[in-house]
């Protein structure tokens, strides 16, 4: 490859990279073709990008970047997954194919500006989906009002059933 190729491949990398909200880095060694080509469909049907990459040239996109932290774990096989969203659906399907892949491992993460190791990108692979996260906290919002109108409802109807019964005994009876 020609150095303007190897130029233009680096900030097309640096631009991908510099947009993307979560990125994992990943050692690849002993997994098949097959096996990759099925991890890079899921990542496909999910609209996450799978690549891999030249170490040094990932050096050089990150580098004088906020991911030049990134530059120690550039060593040996590399595969680059980046992602425009959360990242959360990238660590499910990082986690699921590390699980029935033992040589498959994450080296790091970054997601929000944020470095994860790996330990932390299974344990954002265990959290349900951001709808079900987002309804669980606006049922737990909305429980101490549902409480109090229910409480207020039952002591109105205790008010008017009492009102109900001193009216029924002052009431002359009709013969």
């Amino acid at each position: 490859m020609l150095k303007k190729e190897k130029t233009v491949l680096v900030d097309k990398l640096k631009k991908r990279l510099g947009t993307a909200k979560s990125i994992f880095l990943a050692d690849f060694t002993g997994i098949n073709v097959k096996d990759v080509n099925a991890l890079r469909r899921a990542f496909q049907k999910a609209s996450i990008e799978y690549m891999v990459a030249k170490n040094t040239m990932i050096k050089r996109a990150v580098a004088d970047t906020p991911l030049k932290p990134l530059e120690p774990y550039l060593n040996g096989p590399t595969a680059l997954v980046i992602v425009d969203n959360e990242g959360v659906e990238a660590a499910k399907i990082i986690t699921k194919f590390a699980e029935d892949h033992q040589s498959f491992a994450v080296k790091i993460g970054v997601m929000s500006e944020k470095f994860i190791q790996p330990g932390q990108v299974k344990n954002i692979a265990r959290l349900p989906a951001k709808e079900v996260l987002v309804a669980r906290l606006l049922g737990t919002l909305n429980a101490p009002i549902a409480n109090l109108v229910f409480v207020l409802n039952g002591t109105l109807s205790q008010v008017v059933r009492v009102l109900d019964q001193v009216s029924k005994t002052k009431q002359p009876e009709k013969n």
